[in-house]
C-alpha cells in the first residue's frame, strides 16, 4: 500500500465499524414464516427475510501529524465542505500512487461531491486503491460490480473483491460474502460457508449479520433450527436499535420461541421497534388488550 498507510487514518461522516457509520439499501425484499409456537397471537407472525447495506462511504483521512502537506490540506478542506480543493489535492497524491488519495477520490466521484456523480470514475480509482489490497475500497468496488453501476454487472468478481476484503478482517465484506453464499450469487450456494462468514461479522457486532443470522437459525431452511441462537443474534441486534430485530425478539418473548415466555419485555421490545416506525411491530401491539399494554 501507499506510503499513506502508514499514518493513522480519521473517518467523517460515513464508515465501517469501530467509527464507521455503514448507510443503508436494502437489497432484498421481506418474506414471513409463522412460528412453531405460540397462541396468544396467531395472526402475528415473524419477519425473517436477509438484507445488506449498501455502499461503505467511508473517508479514510490522514491524521494531523501526517507529513505530506497535501493530504492535511485535503481533510481541512473536506471537514469545511469544499469539496473541489479536497479533489485537486487528493488527486496529485492518487496520481502518485497513494491507496488512501485513490479511495476518496472514489468517494467523492461516488458522491457527486465537488465533481459530477460518476460511478465509473469511483470504480476506477477504487479499482486502484483495491489492487494495494485496500479492504474498504474492495467492498465498495464489489457493491459496483454487484449493482452494474460504472463497470459491468459482475458477481463472481464482487465476491472475489468481498472475499479479499473478509480475511483482512472487514467485518462488512463478511456480511456480504455471507449472503452471497447463503443465495449462491457469483458463488456457489453453501449454508456452512454463509453461516461461517456471517458469524465472524456477527461477533465483530455487524448489525446485518446479526439480522441474518437470527433469520436463518429461526427459519430453519438453510441450516438446521436453532431457536436458542436465533434468539441470541436477535438480541444482540435489537440492542443495537435495529428495529426488525427488536419486532422479532418481541414476538420471541411473547410466544416464548427460544426463551421463556415474558409479557413485560416482549412489550418493551416491540414498542421500541413501534418507535422506529416498524409497521410489524405497530400491529402487533394494536391487537395486544389495552389492559395489557397500560400494565407495563
Amino acid at each position: 500500500m501507499g506510503r499513506s498507510m502508514s499514518g493513522k487514518r480519521q473517518c467523517l461522516n460515513h464508515g465501517c465499524r469501530h467509527s464507521r457509520r455503514v448507510q443503508a439499501a436494502k437489497l432484498m425484499g421481506s418474506g414471513d414464516v409463522s412460528p412453531s409456537k405460540g397462541k396468544m397471537m396467531k395472526s402475528t407472525r415473524f419477519v425473517v427475510s436477509l438484507w445488506c447495506s449498501g455502499l461503505l462511504f467511508v473517508i479514510a483521512l490522514f491524521s494531523p501529524t501526517a507529513s505530506q502537506g497535501g493530504a492535511i490540506e485535503a481533510e481541512a478542506a473536506f471537514k469545511v465542505s469544499n469539496y473541489q480543493v479536497a479533489y485537486n489535492e487528493w488527486k496529485e497524491l492518487a496520481e502518485n500512487g497513494d491507496a488512501i488519495a485513490e479511495f476518496n477520490l472514489g468517494f467523492l466521484y461516488s458522491r457527486g461531491l465537488g465533481v459530477s456523480l460518476d460511478y465509473s470514475k469511483a470504480a476506477e480509482w477504487w479499482t486502484k486503491a483495491a489492487k494495494q489490497n485496500m479492504a474498504v475500497a474492495q467492498v465498495n468496488l464489489g457493491l459496483l460490480y454487484s449493482w452494474g453501476k460504472g463497470v459491468q454487472l459482475d458477481d463472481a468478481k464482487a465476491a472475489e473483491l468481498w472475499r479479499n476484503a473478509a480475511t483482512q478482517g472487514l467485518p462488512e465484506a463478511q456480511q456480504y460474502l455471507g449472503y452471497v453464499y447463503l443465495i449462491g450469487k457469483g458463488v456457489p450456494k453453501s449454508s456452512n460457508d454463509a453461516i461461517f462468514w456471517l458469524t465472524k461479522a456477527a461477533e465483530q457486532g455487524n448489525v446485518d449479520a446479526q439480522v441474518n443470522l437470527g433469520a436463518i437459525y429461526l427459519s430453519g431452511t438453510d441450516t438446521d433450527k436453532k431457536l436458542n441462537l436465533a434468539f441470541l443474534w436477535y438480541n444482540k441486534a435489537a440492542k443495537q436499535n435495529n428495529a426488525k430485530a427488536q419486532y422479532n425478539l418481541g414476538v420471541m418473548y411473547l410466544k416464548g420461541v427460544g426463551v421463556e415466555s415474558d409479557t413485560a419485555l416482549a412489550m418493551e421490545w416491540l414498542k421500541r421497534s413501534a418507535a422506529q416506525g416498524y409497521q410489524g411491530a405497530k400491529e402487533a401491539l394494536g391487537r395486544m388488550s389495552p389492559k395489557t399494554q397500560t400494565s407495563l
